[in-house]
């Protein structure tokens, strides 16, 4: 999980406030793994009390800043029992990395921990030298490891699994599932950005769901593209939140697993509609890492999947669509 708030584009929904007879319109707000949370829904009860229980146990389990989390002690080696969840985003990351070509890949640990993006700070003016870089690179590589009988085979004593482009996704999908066991007729699940609705709004309607522009600054929230959602889950992913001032410029978290450097790119942010947020949640960062056509490529082969990627040409921002992203309400 991201220390920073709000690593993804930060996405508005627009509530109302209808229930049925028998159920009443909650919202439970807060801040949860260095991020904040808006939760909308309408139930028989206020789940307020499971939804903090859920997302206590995805920081239990999942969150690399929490130092006895079970990706915490895999990451040390101190245990190698993987848990339920922790198989989920595993394979859910092998799935992604091999669609991407590798380059999704959340065993780049060491290289955010060196570039100053994960569990260790770093001052701004630090570069990481070539054999520093080399060194972290040869931990990094999620198609060598694996897990036999529940148990984690890493490529590397050395190698540490950093699932923040996973687990927030995977965070609001288990949030989402609570709410449905529990009776909610109507849910809007928004953890630091990434989103999952249920069919419609408590009046009928569909949700509406802002796209910001990317902007670098972590609270310029301009509108760039608004879409309707019913049923699915979005996710977006940019550099423009989450960056460093070096030496050599500004260079953002999004690292490439074959070089062990920042990705430079014209791409500036990845917005992915699927049908979970987990996996929207990866395919835009592996939308980040790629170049746009590619990513669009990908993205097109899959079914039930749409994405918009906005790329920087000649000084200007252009809007990148899959064939089925929905059009943009006025």
């Amino acid at each position: 999980m991201t220390r920073n708030l709000l690593t993804l584009a930060l996405i508005y929904c627009l509530t109302l406030s209808f229930a049925s007879c028998g159920e009443k319109n909650f919202v439970n707000s807060g801040a949860t793994w260095g991020m904040t949370y808006n939760i909308s829904y309408t139930a028989p009860r206020d789940l307020g009390d499971s939804i903090i229980a859920v997302m206590a146990r995805i920081d239990s389990e999942l969150s690399m800043f929490n130092p006895s989390s079970t990706v915490s002690q895999i990451n040390s080696n101190t245990k190698l029992e993987a848990t339920p969840m922790f198989v989920d985003v595993f394979n859910l990351s092998v799935q992604i990395s091999r669609l991407s070509g590798g380059m999704f890949d959340p065993t780049v640990g060491p290289l955010t921990d060196l570039w100053g993006f994960g569990r260790k700070q770093q001052p701004d003016s630090l570069i990481p030298t070539t054999a520093e870089i080399d060194n972290a690179l040869d931990a990094v590589g999620i198609s060598d490891c694996r897990i036999d009988n529940r148990r984690v085979v890493k490529k590397s004593p050395a190698t540490i699994f950093d699932f923040s482009s996973v687990a927030k996704g995977y965070g609001v999908d288990q949030v989402a599932e609570m709410l449905q066991r529990n009776g909610a007729s109507s849910y809007l699940v928004e953890i630091g950005g990434e989103i999952s609705a249920s069919a419609a709004r408590p009046d009928g309607r569909l949700w509406h769901i802002q796209i910001d522009a990317p902007i670098m600054g972590d609270d310029i929230h301009s509108r760039m593209y608004l879409i309707e959602l019913s049923q699915r889950s979005v996710a977006t992913s940019g550099n423009y939140r989450k960056f460093r001032q070096t030496a050599d410029g500004i260079v953002g978290h999004t690292l490439d697993p074959r070089t062990g450097r920042p990705v430079v790119s014209s791409t500036l942010s990845a917005t992915v509609i699927a049908p979970n947020c987990a996996t929207a949640d990866a395919l835009a960062t592996a939308c980040m890492a790629m170049n746009a056509d590619s990513a669009l490529t990908m993205i097109e082969a899959l079914p039930d999947v749409e994405a918009l990627i906005a790329v920087a040409r000649s000084s200007t921002l252009t809007i990148l669509k899959t064939s089925a992203f929905p059009s943009p309400l006025k």
